[in-house]
């Protein structure tokens, strides 16, 4: 009897070795299945993104295999019309929701180096960038510590006449070539303690809370297209602070703390989201008193608020 039991539990002890054989070898088939398509990668697979995105009218921009802005944005319009997370990296959910194979061949081009400075980036490290790119002639904006697209249009403009990708990323081959070394203290656009994105919640927060989500990534949208605009500021506080420019600001309520959906808003629309597609201006047509404002077309209405 002694002896059966003893070969019982020899036989448990062996179903449970296999058993853990066989989970740890699913759970590496797993780990080989999560590569992922995101801002920075390139190769066939992006390719592929890239066309499907375009035969679907998400994307405009060409199919050449480099995963950057643009592509980040039409996934994130992807994802939002498909019920998914839009934080514009494919991977796998979304990648079946666009009928693909993901693999860990795509390669991510970080240059060996964690630490970017980007669209949306902001801080020293940026001030240093824009005036060295000032200093050689590819760059004639402001020297104010804001990754926007000026200055990401003067990175590329480097980066082309240097041989290098360009991306208007600031990697590490991109930051030797300009004689920079990075580090992480530079405040990036998805960063809950940048400053900018403070004060894009707090406008938020300040001029839609209660809005619906999306008119709340709106009213942020518009203020970051205001920053790219020639006829505005070219930062985010100079647009917020502008004179007669934000309501919040004059009655004081940008001086509320937001609220989580604020950040989320302020964060999603520096992430790339414009559910106005341009707008420079929004209004509440039952408050809004300034004729010149209550003349101009409406492109299209977001909860109580006109976009124009």
């Amino acid at each position: 009897m002694k002896l059966a039991y003893r070969f019982f539990f020899l036989f448990l002890a062996t179903v449970f070795l296999i058993s853990a054989c066989i989970v740890a070898v699913f759970c590496a088939d797993d780990v080989a299945e999560a590569a992922t398509l995101r801002q920075g990668s390139s190769g066939e697979q992006v390719k592929t993104l890239q066309q499907k995105l375009k035969n679907w009218g998400y994307y405009s921009g060409s199919v050449d295999g480099i995963f950057g802005s643009g592509t980040k944005s039409a996934v994130m319009y992807f994802q939002r019309n498909n019920g998914l997370t839009a934080d514009g990296i494919v991977g796998n959910a979304t990648a079946a929701a666009l009928g693909m194979s993901l693999s860990a061949s795509s390669s991510v081009q970080t240059g060996g180096s964690s630490s970017v400075l980007k669209q949306g980036s902001s801080g020293e490290q940026v001030k240093t960038l824009q005036q060295k790119l000032k200093n050689w002639g590819y760059y004639s904006g402001s020297v104010d510590g804001v990754f926007g697209s000026g200055t990401k249009s003067a990175v590329m403009y480097f980066q082309r006449n240097n041989g290098l990708t360009a991306d208007g990323v600031v990697g590490s081959r991109t930051a030797a070539a300009l004689g920079m070394t990075l580090g992480t203290s530079s405040s990036s656009a998805g960063n809950s303690t940048s400053s900018d994105l403070a004060l894009l919640a707090r406008v938020v927060y300040g001029e839609a809370r209660g809005e619906p989500y999306t008119g709340q990534v709106a009213v942020a949208a518009v203020v970051l297209n205001r920053v790219r605009s020639s006829s505005f500021p070219n930062t985010i506080a100079g647009v917020v602070y502008q004179s007669g420019a934000f309501d919040c600001v004059s009655d004081g309520q940008i001086n509320l703390t937001p609220d989580s959906n604020a950040y989320k808003a302020a964060q999603d629309a520096m992430n790339g989201w414009d559910p106005t597609y341009g707008c420079l201006f929004y209004y509440n047509p039952r408050t809004a008193t300034s004729a010149w404002m209550l003349s101009r077309p409406v492109k299209l209405v977001i909860g109580e608020h006109n976009f124009c």
